[in-house]
């Protein structure tokens, strides 16, 4: 149901907050106080009910609609969680074939069904019968949508694996491109060479460019080249006398 009052329109950790307030006693002057005296609280107010402030009022209506809508849903989640776990301790105990073990039991049951027979098609044995052919088609069912799952998660691996597969693939493909020359120049058409980057970072600091001389020596520094030989460390060819 939607509610559109005061309390309605506040945001909904206001509004969660109100309930566990109320839950918890609170009295309503407190909680009117609290209330008013919240940012958000003017601002929705402001907006849309002229500035009028809640009151005592307001929260009883609250209390007689939104607050037993949000105790049903407590209620709800709070039974949700009780499956949750007792489901997950039912899984624990059966290691995950809690439907293997019913059909067992139940197999148990058809045996000792038999067992007690003594032949005579008696309408208490009739009886016992359709009762356990009941039970057999709820664990039928229950059976198919665990092999259900049991599908679908193996076909997940399978779809994870290949993936890891193509993605392998893909990249041994990119390491035997990368190995050719015309396709590194491609990949590398769009890159500044390192006297390009300089230039712009002293662009983007203001700085002023480098001179021809600046250059050449910030290229010695990094690739220095071999002195050239002197005639004294020369060598020099053998001479006949």
């Amino acid at each position: 149901m939607t509610r559109n009052g005061k309390i309605a329109r506040l945001p909904r950790p206001i509004r969660d907050e109100l309930n566990r307030r109320f839950q918890d006693g609170e009295p309503g002057v407190q909680l009117v106080d609290w209330l008013n005296g919240l940012p958000e609280v003017r601002r929705v107010l402001a907006e849309a009910f002229g500035a009028r402030s809640i009151s005592e009022q307001n929260l009883s209506e609250w209390k007689a609609g939104g607050y037993r809508d949000w105790l049903a849903r407590q209620e709800t989640l709070s039974q949700a969680r009780e499956l949750a776990a007792d489901a997950k301790e039912l899984a624990q105990a059966t290691d995950g074939r809690l439907t293997d073990h019913l059909a067992t039991v139940l197999a148990a049951r058809y045996a000792a069904a038999l067992a007690g027979w003594n032949g005579e098609p008696t309408e208490e044995f009739r009886r016992q019968l359709r009762a356990l052919r009941g039970l057999c088609q709820d664990i039928v069912e229950l059976r198919r949508g665990d092999h259900s799952g049991a599908r679908l998660s193996l076909e997940q691996e399978r779809l994870e694996r290949e993936r890891e597969k193509t993605e392998e693939e893909v990249l041994e493909h990119f390491k035997r491109w990368a190995k050719n020359a015309q396709v590194r120049d491609w990949i590398c058409q769009d890159w500044a060479s390192p006297d390009e980057r300089e230039r712009r970072m002293r662009e983007i600091f203001g700085l002023a460019p480098k001179t021809p001389a600046q250059a050449t020596a910030a290229a010695s520094e990094t690739n220095p080249v071999q002195p050239h030989l002197t005639e004294s460390n020369q060598i020099k060819p053998n001479q006949t006398e």
